[in-house]
């Protein structure tokens, strides 16, 4: 058993060690496209080159400054560094950085959450919703239209981020999106058909059933109180008040009493 636990933590060191150098190759050092990946917790895009070099080819590959970017402030940068320039309308930067490309027609291959890469419908200004990009979607790794109709067959694609949580603890999410018209359809799990949206009220599993987006209220609506409520609730600190004054008042009363027998057996004492 003692051997057994050695080899466990020994194995764990080595995983550990291998997760923690990789990529963090810098420019000019050896690298390999085979060896790009997304890891399988966060989701994040990994390769054997650091966060400001991506890798040019399969065999004898070299890691290469990036060429473009995808984010306002990159990761890794210091301040007053250069960072690569911003992709123009119409291109997009890809995961590794590696230079901006042309948006992708619909059936073409994307990259995870990135709906951007794909290329707007021609009655995007209808599909567009804040569930997708300008009416286009990735799902699978495959841009679609998010035009699925009432009725018709729909698929899903469903994304399980993991996080470590309170205490080590790792706290899972499961991110679920479809291809029907949004808001007002979402695609039913079991039949896999796109359904109306569901009002405030009625059961759902996930918030892309609801009208709102949400299955319940959400935090920053105004809460609106009954007048019941406000009569109740000016009895019972009026009643509140009342019983702290009775009671103020009965014990500066017994004090008072009992200050005055004091007194009175004190005079007595004196006139014996």
């Amino acid at each position: 058993m003692f051997w057994c636990r050695i080899l466990f933590w020994s194995f764990q060191s080595v995983i550990f060690s291998a997760l923690v150098h990789s990529g963090s190759v810098p420019a000019g050092g050896a690298c390999s496209t085979d060896n790009n990946r997304v890891e399988n917790s966060t989701r994040k895009f990994l390769t054997d080159c650091d966060d400001k070099t991506f890798c040019s080819g399969s065999s004898n590959g070299t890691c290469t400054p990036k060429k473009c970017r995808r984010d306002e402030f990159p990761f890794g940068y210091n301040p007053g560094e250069t960072v690569p320039a911003l992709c123009s309308q119409g291109s997009f930067c890809p995961d590794d950085g590696s230079g901006c490309q042309a948006l992708v027609d619909a059936g073409g291959t994307c990259e995870l959450n990135r709906d951007e890469q794909c290329k707007q419908s021609s009655d995007w200004d209808r599909l567009s919703s804040h569930l997708n990009f300008n009416g286009s979607i990735c799902l699978q790794s495959t841009c679609v239209y998010a035009n699925a109709t009432l009725g018709q067959r729909c698929f899903l694609d469903n994304t399980t981020y993991v996080d470590p949580g309170p205490n080590g603890q790792q706290v899972s999410r499961t991110i679920i999106r479809d291809n029907c018209r949004t808001p007002s359809l979402f695609c039913h799990q079991t039949y896999l058909q796109c359904l109306p949206t569901k009002p405030l009220g009625l059961p759902c599993l996930r918030d892309q059933e609801c009208q709102t987006a949400v299955c319940v209220y959400p935090p920053e609506t105004p809460l609106h109180v009954s007048p019941w409520q406000s009569v109740v609730t000016t009895i019972c600190i009026l009643s509140a008040m009342a019983a702290t004054c009775t009671t103020l008042v009965l014990m500066h009363k017994r004090q008072r009493l009992e200050r005055h027998r004091e007194l009175r057996e004190y005079y007595h004492e004196q006139l014996r």
